[in-house]
């Protein structure tokens, strides 16, 4: 039943939050190399001409064009906790042409400038309600970093530079219209950055009908953060999608609570996969009405295990009352419907054939279940252990009232029915792999919120 979960789910599972947690410069790292990638790159590529010209002191400049960016973004600031990054200072350079002239002194002609941008603040602001992602970039440099090389005049480069700086800052051309273009791009980077990742891709065992199925991680939600305000862990999440639509509950704290993922010491890259991801995709009828049209049958020839019932009415007797009618000797089998699965409960219908006869009864069972590691980088999942937890008679033999008669006798037995040393029943043959984020899982293991894996990041 616990496989059951994991197998609907896991076609999902890479479509909801994704949690991390890593160590916090290492998080940075990678945060660092994206936003320069993107600014050497997809930023430097798309050179730009200013929309206004700069008349100031009798200097009219024109044509003013985007054209370079150097950066150095090394030893940068970052706080994840204020969602604020500091590229600071001087650690990005603009390089512009344009034209300028000065009709007193004759001039006409073509420049560079060189821009060192003095102080670039970069905040994040994590829309949780909507999961997604806004950039508000803040620009601001001295006048003497607005620097223009092979002009010789120096009292005519004095005053070319006052006009560059002045026109700059009367435009609002570093303040807010460069910074909103870079803060575009930047939302779109990310989001193609994260929408390139690729399917993870799984057949499931004989005992799942041998499906295939796909996996996505390939939405970005939010900007990483660092929750606890220790500035060692940063916690980063990811969203696939089926469609547009979907759970938007803000799900960032829930592993907060595990010490080992909040408070990670180790170095290890952690994941983190919430349980609420099961139970969304669980309500998928379709799921649901293949194991209704195709249920598991269970009879003494199914069973290996040696187990405190025989398969006839006698044995039945001992814990329903109503069976008196019926022949002792006669057999019985099993036809199990799987009603309704969260991600540690399961309900399903157990249909009792005897002969001609049969009733139903209705169990809800909380599951346990195994994680093995195998081959460094894959996983599988296997069902451990199942408890019952209620049972009840939803359906007679015609002119017999069926009873439950021993209620805890009847729970011991659907719980010892499962033998899962001779009959493991596991996600798939070969595991899952996971090769595209851990270079080594090192441990995997399940706590009430969800499951975690632990081990050594691809690239660390």
């Amino acid at each position: 039943m616990k496989l059951l979960i994991l197998l609907v789910s896991f076609s999902i599972f890479f479509c909801q939050n994704i949690i991390t947690s890593w160590n916090y410069d290492k998080v940075g790292m990678y945060d660092i190399q994206k936003i320069k990638s993107y600014l050497m790159q997809e930023f430097h590529d798309k050179a730009f001409k200013m929309p206004y010209n700069i008349v100031w002191n009798n200097i009219r400049i024109t044509n003013i064009t985007l054209v370079d960016i150097e950066t150095n973004l090394y030893d940068s600031y970052l706080n994840y906790n204020r969602n604020l990054f500091l590229l600071t200072p001087n650690k990005v350079t603009l390089f512009f042409n344009f034209n300028y002239s000065e009709s007193t002194l004759g001039y006409n002609e073509t420049a560079t400038l060189e821009l060192k941008i003095g102080t670039y603040k970069l905040k994040i602001f994590n829309d949780k309600t909507n999961q997604s992602v806004r950039f508000s970039s803040k620009m601001s440099s001295p006048m003497e970093n607005y620097v223009v090389p092979g002009i010789k005049d120096k009292e005519f480069y004095a005053k070319l530079q006052d006009s560059l700086y002045s026109g700059f800052q009367l435009q609002s051309l570093l303040s807010r219209y460069i910074p909103e273009i870079i803060d575009e791009g930047l939302a779109k980077y990310y989001n193609e950055f994260y929408s390139k990742k690729k399917e993870f891709k799984i057949q499931t065992s004989e005992f799942f009908g041998k499906k295939s199925y796909s996996m996505r991680n390939n939405k970005f939600v939010y900007f990483c953060e660092d929750l606890i305000g220790k500035y060692k862990n940063g916690f980063c999440y990811y969203k696939g999608y089926s469609s547009d639509e979907g759970d938007k509950t803000d799900k960032t704290k829930v592993p907060i609570a595990n010490e080992r993922f909040a408070h990670n010491t180790d170095d290890l890259f952690n994941i983190f996969i919430n349980k609420d991801l099961v139970n969304d995709i669980l309500k998928d009828k379709p799921t649901l009405e293949f194991f209704k049209l195709n249920p598991k049958i269970y009879s003494q020839k199914t069973s290996n295990k040696k187990l405190s019932y025989d398969f006839n009415v006698a044995s039945l007797s001992k814990y329903f009352s109503g069976l008196k009618q019926l022949n002792n000797n006669a057999n019985f089998n099993c036809q199990i419907y799987i009603e309704s699965i969260e991600f540690n409960r399961v309900s399903y219908r157990v249909k009792f054939n005897i002969d001609n006869n049969n009733f139903v009864i209705k169990v809800t069972s909380d599951l346990d279940m195994d994680i093995s590691i195998s081959k460094n980088v894959r996983i599988n999942l296997c069902l451990k252990e199942m408890k019952a937890k209620t049972v009840e008679v939803v359906s007679d033999i015609n002119n017999l009232k069926i009873e439950i008669s021993n209620l805890e006798g009847l729970k011991n037995a659907i719980d010892n029915s499962f033998d899962s040393d001779y009959n493991k029943i596991c996600l798939t043959d070969e595991g899952i792999s996971l090769r595209d984020y851990f270079n080594k899982i090192k441990n995997a293991y399940i706590r009430e919120e969800g499951i975690y894996l632990e081990g050594e990041h691809l690239y660390q």
